[in-house]
């Protein structure tokens, strides 16, 4: 007989599988706002689902401004970790501005790109200020890589 440590609903895919990593925390999180929110418990991955029909619900329409927080929840409610924001700090600092980041400028070079990318499309550089390790070579690669980019092990 297994053990289970989490609440189901609130604890992500990779916490399941035992291998939790800082962006675990922004699931669990996301999928406690929603209770929240809208007084129905988290489905573990179909609450993203069940987020994208109350977005697209006709009948229902969730208010205009009231959008971005349902969009920010199913993004940190995704079942791939690397399509979640990259730290809490992102995350707070969305909630704050009442709206979802769709881009954002690089500090090297000053080009806009798009959100939750581990680098830069024009000049490569580092998009994250929180590192990851790769578990394989302990060396650290920008958050939201799939893959370490010295020794190719698949992150995560």
């Amino acid at each position: 007989m297994a053990t289970i440590v989490y609440t189901p609903g609130y604890a992500p895919p990779e916490l399941r599988a035992g291998k939790p990593e800082p962006r675990s925390d922004l699931f669990s999180l996301a999928a406690t706002l929603y209770r929240l929110a809208t007084g129905r418990d988290p489905r573990d991955e179909e609450t993203a689902q069940d987020i994208d029909a109350l977005l697209n619900d006709r009948a229902r329409p969730v208010p205009a401004q009231h959008r971005w927080f349902f969009e920010l929840l199913k993004i940190n409610l995704s079942e791939d970790v690397h399509d979640r924001y990259f730290s809490a700090a992102e995350f707070k600092a969305d909630l704050e501005k009442r709206q979802v980041t769709r881009e954002t400028r690089c500090r090297k070079c000053g080009a806009n790109n798009e959100v939750r990318k581990p680098y830069c499309r024009k000049c490569s550089a580092s998009l994250s200020e929180v590192p990851l390790t790769c578990n394989e070579c302990g060396k650290c690669v920008s958050m939201g890589s799939r893959f370490c980019i010295y020794c190719g092990n698949r992150l995560r």
